[in-house]
């Protein structure tokens, strides 16, 4: 019989296989469909978003500089503020300063000290005399010094207060030689102290 089961089996058989095969390919062409659409948008996406991946790291860069830059700042506003405060603690001891080291020779108020230490011991200056000198100073990296001789009389016991509180002069100055000796005046005997020295000063800067 021709159409016996073992004919329609292999028909049948021929059938499936085809159906089979022709979904295969169907599914091998969708894959390789989406496989070339996403290659192609990678490779166009890549080069779409480079500019942009670009411009982002230069602007994280430039973050990271200007934040940098702001924690210089930040520390030099505190050591700005440190100083501020160190400045106010000390800014009432600063005239004391000046006057124990002038920035120049400032001679009239080195005889107004003396002056005033002089009444203070009971004793009379009789003649103060400065080296010639640049009275706004010599430019120096270092303090410079001026030499003055002075003489002042009165009893033994003023004038041995009144080298002795030398050292408490708010100038600060420097005693190379002293020597007592006497005079007479209207018969009068009179002690005088002699002394060689010299007072410090700072120079200014240009």
């Amino acid at each position: 019989m021709p159409n016996t089961l073992p004919n329609r089996y292999q028909r049948y058989r021929h059938y499936f296989t085809g159906v089979n095969n022709l979904y295969k390919k169907k599914q091998t062409k969708v894959y390789t469909g989406v496989v070339l659409s996403l290659i192609t948008i990678s490779f166009f996406g890549f080069f779409a978003i480079r500019p942009t991946l670009i411009t982002i790291s230069g602007l994280i860069k430039e973050i990271k500089d200007k934040k940098a830059v702001v924690d210089q700042m930040d520390q030099k506003i505190e050591s700005l503020t440190q100083a501020q405060i160190n400045y106010s603690q000390i800014k009432d001891d600063l005239d004391l300063v000046n006057q124990s080291l002038p920035l120049d020779p400032d001679l009239s108020t080195l005889v107004k000290q003396l002056e005033a230490l002089a009444r203070l011991s009971s004793v009379k200056i009789e003649s103060i005399r400065f080296e010639k000198t640049n009275l706004q100073g010599e430019k120096s990296n270092e303090a410079q010094t001026v030499n003055f001789d002075l003489a002042t009389s009165g009893n033994y016991q003023s004038l041995k207060n009144f080298l002795s509180s030398l050292d408490n002069l708010r100038r600060i100055i420097g005693i190379d030689s002293f020597a007592f000796k006497t005079s007479t005046e209207e018969e009068t005997q009179i002690l005088i102290l002699t002394l060689n020295g010299h007072a410090y000063y700072l120079t200014r800067e240009e």
